[in-house]
């Protein structure tokens, strides 16, 4: 008995005395995985998953059109003579230690329409509406058939729903040029519910939804991580998302690493000293709003400023996107809308030392948005420029674009 515990205790002494020579060559390792545990960000390594799960990754990566971001170390924030610069973007280093696949445009209406219920759907709905139906349901006659939009809203007398002209224009639907517009009988039909039952009733089917390319807006961060969620458990049931990998957002550092795509100034697309309504979807209607350093006359003169501000969303299309890509393929990072990101708002550490994969504050009021948007400047559509909302915030100015990687927290 005596011999038997003498030698499970030698046997012990060695795996432990092994340990510690082992752990004492890996200090780097040992220091990386301490930090992981402190942010708390990672529970698996992607050395880790399995070598036949990463082909599947590869192949719902490329049809879901993402683009895969390598690790790597930047420096997050801006430099003191920036210029748009704020006080909550002090410089610090950050190592993203994990790839990640990021959406290479941001989410459009037809993406969150697919995995939302009906109460979150997106853009007008579209008939083909012959002068019979419109003679019913308007209150007068003498209507001429065409495709309308039904747009219903509370108005100031009650719910009031309207009939806009729309038009078909490279495969989406938007508001015809002159449209005819006929306001829909209100003593007939109580609310849009009414109208859209009356039109199934007849065996009208919806033609689409207006705008379907643009960037889905009027998102909370809480719809925004439901459509992650749902996202995810789809794929996960019917097989091409293996364990641990889910869609959700962006840290906000990943965001910015993802945006920079290794350059370090203010903007991350081109070499250029210039954003301005030329290269991204902002408000440029002044001078003063935008970021551009080439010699150029005044604006009196003309000179090479020219106001460009769209006062609108730019719809998503991959085959001819309308502004160009930063140097790893991600567009429209900055403007269009602003995007959601994971962390809670929060000051960044003023210290020297590397953050690892951060995640940003335990706890908090409001959730990070990056950026800039179609009515921002260039100052707050800077990579660095960071902007805080409430989770339940849904402006018109506020989308996402979503990762697929490793879980967080």
């Amino acid at each position: 008995m005596n011999n038997r515990f003498t030698a499970l205790a030698l046997r012990a002494w060695r795996i432990f005395s092994f340990s510690i020579i082992f752990l004492a060559g890996c200090e780097d390792a040992i220091n990386t995985q301490e930090n992981n545990i402190q942010e708390g960000v990672r529970f698996f390594e992607m050395d880790e998953i399995r070598k036949e799960a990463l082909p599947v990754i590869i192949k719902l990566a490329k049809k879901e059109g993402l683009i895969r971001i390598e690790a790597g170390e930047f420096i997050m924030g801006s430099p003191l003579g920036e210029v748009g610069r704020k006080p909550d973007e002090l410089r610090n280093r950050v190592k993203i230690s994990q790839p990640f696949w990021i959406k290479k445009f941001e989410v459009t209406q037809e993406d969150w329409n697919k995995h939302v219920g009906n109460n979150q759907l997106k853009g007008d709905p579209v008939f083909n509406l012959s002068s019979k139906i419109l003679n019913e349901i308007c209150s007068s006659s003498g209507y001429a058939d065409g495709n309308f939009s039904i747009i219903g809203f509370q108005g100031e007398t009650g719910k009031e729903i309207f009939l806009e002209e729309a038009m078909l224009s490279h495969g989406s639907w938007k508001t015809a040029k002159s449209p005819r517009n006929y306001q829909v009988s209100n003593q007939k039909f109580n609310d849009l519910t009414d109208l859209l039952d009356f039109l199934n009733s007849k065996n009208l089917q919806q033609i689409d939804r207006m705008e379907k390319f643009n960037p889905v807006s009027r998102v909370s961060y809480s719809q925004v991580v439901a459509y992650c969620w749902e996202k995810t458990q789809r794929a996960r049931l019917n097989g091409s998302l293996p364990n641990p990998f889910v869609f959700r957002l962006p840290t906000e550092a990943e965001w910015e690493y993802a945006c920079r795509a290794g350059t370090i100034g203010f903007c991350g697309i081109g070499e250029e000293d210039l954003l301005s309504g030329e290269n991204a979807n902002i408000d440029g209607s002044i001078r003063g709003y935008i970021i551009d350093q080439r010699p150029k006359s005044e604006f009196s003169d003309g000179g090479l400023f020219t106001p460009i501000f769209r006062k609108g969303y730019v719809p998503i299309r991959p085959f001819r996107p309308i502004y160009p890509s930063n140097a790893w393929g991600l567009h429209d990072m900055h403007g269009n809308v602003l995007e959601w990101c994971y962390d809670f708002y929060g000051p960044y550490p003023d210290d020297n030392l590397t953050r690892i994969d951060p995640i940003g504050p335990i706890r908090g009021s409001y959730r990070i948005a990056r950026g800039g948007s179609f009515v921002r400047t260039a100052h707050d559509s800077r990579s660095a420029a960071r902007f805080s909302y409430e989770a339940s915030y849904r402006g018109s100015e506020i989308g996402f674009r979503y990762v697929l990687g490793l879980p967080l927290r």
